[in-house]
């Protein structure tokens, strides 16, 4: 067969295959994605939108949740059909979602929870140094932004409340960031990703706060899709997202929230996490703090 004609009849096949998923999940239903505060800017929404309905072939509507809880009833209650999420969510919600996609930062599929607090305080240097402060956290379900602090307080047997002299959710990483570089927080837990990126695009917040400590590495908030949605959905989904930087909407995403491609994900990167939540529920003894921050 002739090459172009091989590669016509290809793409005929691709779209017969896309148009055939759009019947199974409903002609003009929308393939619904949900979002929460790990973007960085409300242009990214608009991004994965195009970039979803391009490659999916069906409309695509952008959900955006306030809080993971939110988020993980949408999910279970078929609200949506996937979403992206922190790790910790994934690992309590592994009963009604399955991993379809890593995003990698640095093209490594993982991160690291930061503690942090005011530039201006170069003394402090450990967990241990924030005793009595006012602590923002980012969300209960967040690892970076509860899970890590909290777990690494139970290795000094302290708990949030006795160990710090106020403590509040701002339910978004760019919040708890923008709270202690205003100085509503004496300090607070933010993930790297969004600590470094924030830093990078020289956001006037970050850059009036340091890093106290940096934690071990846990698996990157990873894409998930609802259990049961259709196999052959999920598995369009993840290769729209594996094949992302083959197009320009997908590229266009990419470096909108600073990744570089999404990877294949695997349940061992989620291990870490993980552990924590065992530590959390009681079910597995605290670890020592030097094994939850490397420089604490």
């Amino acid at each position: 067969m002739h090459r172009r004609t091989a590669l016509a009849a290809l793409a005929c096949l691709a779209n017969t295959a896309v148009q055939a998923q759009a019947r199974a999940h409903g002609v003009g239903k929308p393939f619904r994605f949900g979002v929460t505060d790990v973007f960085l800017h409300d242009g990214a929404i608009h991004l994965w939108q195009a970039f979803l309905q391009a490659q999916l072939g069906l409309p695509v509507q952008i959900i955006q949740k306030s809080s993971y809880q939110e988020a993980l009833e949408a999910l279970r209650s078929d609200e949506m059909e996937a979403a992206w999420i922190c790790g910790y969510p994934y690992v309590v919600a592994r009963s009604f979602v399955r991993l379809c996609a890593q995003p990698g930062w640095h093209g490594q599929p993982w991160y690291q929870s930061y503690l942090i607090t005011s530039a201006s305080r170069t003394q402090a240097h450990s967990l241990v140094d924030l005793k009595g402060d006012v602590f923002a956290f980012d969300d209960p379900l967040s690892n970076s932004g509860y899970v890590v602090p909290v777990v690494a307080l139970r290795s000094l047997n302290e708990t949030p409340q006795r160990f710090f002299r106020g403590t509040f959710y701002t339910y978004s990483l760019h919040k708890v960031v923008e709270a202690v570089g205003s100085g509503l927080a004496d300090s607070g837990t933010v993930d790297g990703y969004i600590w470094e990126v924030l830093q990078l695009r020289r956001s006037a917040a970050a850059l009036k706060t340091r890093i106290v400590a940096k934690s071990r590495r846990y698996g990157f908030p990873p894409v998930v899709t609802r259990k049961n949605l259709d196999f052959g959905l999920h598995f369009q989904l993840q290769k729209a997202l594996l094949d992302a930087r083959k197009s320009a909407e997908g590229r266009m995403l990419l470096s909108s929230l600073d990744l570089e491609n999404f990877l294949l994900p695997q349940e061992s990167w989620f291990e870490g996490i993980g552990e924590l939540a065992e530590i959390l529920d009681g079910t597995h003894p605290p670890i020592p703090l030097r094994e939850i921050y490397e420089t604490a």
